[in-house]
């Protein structure tokens, strides 16, 4: 497990944990961000302690801020979830590489087929779940060195690294980092010379370039 920075921001990591994220694909990758980053992995603990110590601080006889049934709905909300982690197996499209439980779980569960397709020189992409807004979980593949041209975006995107690692700047995003842009981030995305990058991303929106050729193009690859 990683044990560096580029984690989320806390908020992602509270919904988490109170089961508010907005679709079951952020679910998946956040939880598969967990899985590989022991930063993240500590942030959650040390909400989970902090809504302790405020819960023992409620005055005796208050009402809590919330109901038993509140905590029913939770728990029911979650019993599809648990899958145990080693009965989950890796598609051979992904056999070189080590797979989140998370992630493995969701697969098998789904019986979603990772079909690799092309997106551009030495660029592959397996889309796993569409849903409203243009709103997409995918995989990428990517060949050691290539560059992605400078582009900007229509909306969010997270983008976890599960193999390899790329550049962003004179930033480096390793394996359990997680990339998160916005529409008013524009940038260049190197993958690291060293080896295959594969990651899972979750983007709402198409990619916005400049150059009129890759427009274009960008009919061809859907993203």
């Amino acid at each position: 497990m990683t044990q560096r920075g580029h984690v989320l921001d806390d908020t992602w990591y509270l919904d988490y944990a109170a089961g508010a994220l907005a679709s079951e694909a952020e679910g998946v990758l956040v939880r598969s961000h967990i899985e590989l980053n022991d930063e993240a992995g500590a942030r959650l603990a040390r909400l989970d302690r902090i809504g302790g110590s405020l819960l023992e601080q409620l005055p005796t006889g208050e009402a809590l801020p919330f109901s038993a049934d509140d905590l029913l709905d939770l728990v029911d909300g979650s019993e599809d979830e648990v899958t145990d982690p080693a009965s989950a197996a890796t598609p051979a499209e992904l056999a070189d590489v080590d797979i989140p439980p998370a992630l493995a779980a969701y697969l098998e569960r789904t019986g979603v087929q990772v079909k690799w397709e092309f997106l551009g020189p030495g660029l592959r992409k397996a889309v796993l779940w569409r849903g409203d807004e243009d709103e997409r979980l995918w995989l990428l593949k990517a060949e050691p060195g290539v560059a992605i041209p400078h582009h900007g975006h229509n909306g969010s995107e997270l983008t976890l690294v599960l193999k390899g690692s790329f550049w962003d700047g004179d930033q480096e995003y390793r394996r359990g980092d997680v990339e998160e842009a916005h529409p008013d981030i524009e940038h260049d995305i190197r993958i690291d010379p060293s080896g295959v990058c594969v990651c899972l991303a979750l983007t709402c929106g198409k990619l916005r370039f400049d150059n009129p050729l890759l427009r274009a193009f960008q009919v061809f690859t859907g993203l």
